[in-house]
């Protein structure tokens, strides 16, 4: 710990103001259960405000398996994301601000200033300004300048995501969220370093052209020059799609239909019967679909569940597919409904553009 350590209870802070934790962090147990935003099985999300009505996110971790405790009890991801804000805040990079972090045995919590006024900037790009080509170009822009930046300065962060950076809800200005794992290179960037960086242009491949995402590259810096720009642009497009192939899809393609939430759907059991519906792109749940907004099938089991799963595949990777499936309903009495997007509204918001 700094020398503006503080003890409280069990619990050590790095924090630059004790007030900051008043009072909310006398009963956080009670505050998580009824505050959380957003949980996992080893950490949770809950909001907080303190005496002088200035409102945070709190992060608290808690391993879960051994693995998990050792790491934990030799290193702490609240103290590398504070640390890692405080590499970006000194180089001028936008970003949010973590005035602490605390920890107790193998737990921690960081504390983070709230942004008001903001989006994170996947949901901004698929929700708010899908339509509007002047606000994407702002968007591109802003963008280009903010990787910029990491180039300027030679810091590297491999997890730069369009869910880890937000943006005010007028397109005007963007702050980098969660930077844990930034670091400052000596002799500039690797090419893999550059490569990582550029993952929030690949994310919206199929959105923006090759050529647009040259010119967004080129001005921010990062390449040496308009074919280095259209290089590292098919490098970073190819190492995405790859690391899909490879690695994510194989470990992650059972919990589309066996967990009972995460990003890409969600799961509502009742009794025997099981629904999966599909969310957004920007992983927000959508209404339940029905015979009003969807068009229904039966077909066999097998069948649903191969169109339910090439759907998100051909998501992730940014591909056409010929009917986007909203949900799948598999009934107790074995048949299975899948309902199809009867409108543009909802293809666009399931990431199709058709």
């Amino acid at each position: 710990m700094k020398d503006n350590a503080v003890t409280v209870g069990e619990w050590e802070w790095c924090i630059d103001d004790e007030s900051r934790l008043v009072p909310w962090f006398n009963i956080y147990p009670e505050v998580e259960e009824k505050y959380t935003v957003k949980a996992s099985e080893s950490a949770r999300i809950f909001k907080v405000q303190d005496s002088q009505k200035r409102s945070y996110y709190v992060k608290h971790d808690t391993p879960n398996s051994i693995r998990e405790h050792l790491i934990a009890w030799f290193s702490s991801h609240a103290r590398d994301l504070y640390e890692s804000a405080e590499i970006l805040r000194s180089a001028g990079i936008p970003c949010a601000e973590y005035p602490g972090w605390g920890k107790s045995g193998t737990e921690s919590m960081i504390l983070s200033v709230e942004i008001p006024d903001t989006v994170n900037a996947l949901e901004y790009w698929f929700r708010v300004v899908p339509h509007n080509s002047a606000l994407r170009r702002e968007f591109l822009s802003n963008l280009s300048d903010l990787v910029g930046l990491y180039a300027k300065n030679s810091i590297a962060q491999s997890a730069l995501t369009l869910e880890n950076i937000l943006v005010r809800n007028n397109g005007s200005e963007m702050f980098v969220l969660n930077p844990e794992g930034a670091e400052k290179r000596g002799e500039g960037l690797s090419r893999q370093e550059k490569i990582a960086l550029l993952k929030p242009f690949v994310e919206m491949r199929g959105e923006i052209s090759s050529d647009s995402a040259t010119i967004a590259i080129l001005e921010s810096g990062i390449a040496e020059d308009s074919l280095d720009a259209s290089d590292l642009w098919h490098e970073a497009v190819d190492k995405e799609e790859a690391d899909i192939e490879e690695n994510y899809w194989p470990e992650n393609s059972d919990k589309v239909i066996l967990d009972d939430s995460g990003p890409l759907c969600r799961i509502i059991r009742d009794g025997d019967d099981v629904t999966y519906v599909r969310n957004t792109i920007w992983h927000a749940e959508r209404p339940l679909p029905d015979d009003s907004n969807s068009i229904a099938e039966e077909v066999s089991e097998e069948e649903a569940e191969k169109i339910w799963m090439d759907s998100f595949k051909a998501q992730l990777l940014r591909q056409q597919y010929p009917r986007v499936p909203l949900s799948w309903e598999r009934r107790a009495d074995g048949t299975s409904v899948i309902r199809y997007a009867a409108t543009v509204e909802s293809i666009l918001d399931s990431g199709f553009d058709q």
